[in-house]
């Protein structure tokens, strides 16, 4: 899908309507807590925080809520309609670039772009991660409410996904938690390298 695509309307669809909208205030407090709580877990000091594909902001603006000392925020988007109206920086996620961050949150991006894209996208993510990627991403393995979803965009199979996140040097720790071979400080159960 182009950038353009992602206009107001698409927002006002998935995000700002509250009828319509993917991610509940309530889902959206939840899911950064539980992110913020893996991190703290495992000792992850978050001094600078990167949103990759943020949209609306809400993931951002909701990390800044709950971890107000970390100044640090950076936000990224290829929509030039949310890279303007929300002030993130116009960049599409295989151009990625900047400082290292200790936490990377990167959600409904990859399915937008072809394959090449995404490879390049999560070698980029994972240049940019030194600590805990959260990777949201629709594969044709999920069981998906297509009605309330946006169907659009590349499904991939997971497999393809753990493929190219492992060579790009992330473990998987379940639940969309992706931590790069960067934290020295995380370590998990032979279970979890099945």
């Amino acid at each position: 899908m182009l950038p353009s695509a992602f206009d107001a309307s698409y927002y006002r669809r998935y995000y700002t309507n509250p009828a319509t909208a993917v991610v509940t205030k309530v889902e959206a407090r939840a899911e950064v807590r539980f992110v913020l709580a893996f991190c703290s877990y495992y000792g992850l000091e978050i001094r600078r925080f990167a949103d990759v594909g943020a949209g609306t902001g809400w993931w951002a603006r909701e990390f800044s809520r709950q971890r107000p000392r970390c100044r640090d925020v950076e936000t990224y988007d290829a929509s030039p309609y949310a890279a303007r109206l929300y002030g993130h920086r116009e960049v599409s996620i295989e151009k990625l670039g900047g400082r290292p961050a200790d936490l990377v949150v990167c959600r409904d991006v990859l399915r937008y772009v072809g394959d090449a894209d995404a490879r390049e996208g999560i070698t980029r993510l994972a240049r940019k991660c030194r600590g805990v990627l959260y990777l949201h991403v629709l594969t044709r393995d999920d069981e998906v409410d297509e009605p309330a979803s946006d169907m659009s965009g590349r499904l991939r199979s997971k497999r393809w996904y753990l493929k190219e996140l492992t060579a790009a040097g992330f473990r998987n720790a379940g639940s969309g938690l992706f931590v790069s071979r960067k934290f020295k400080d995380f370590y998990c159960f032979a279970i979890e390298e099945l």
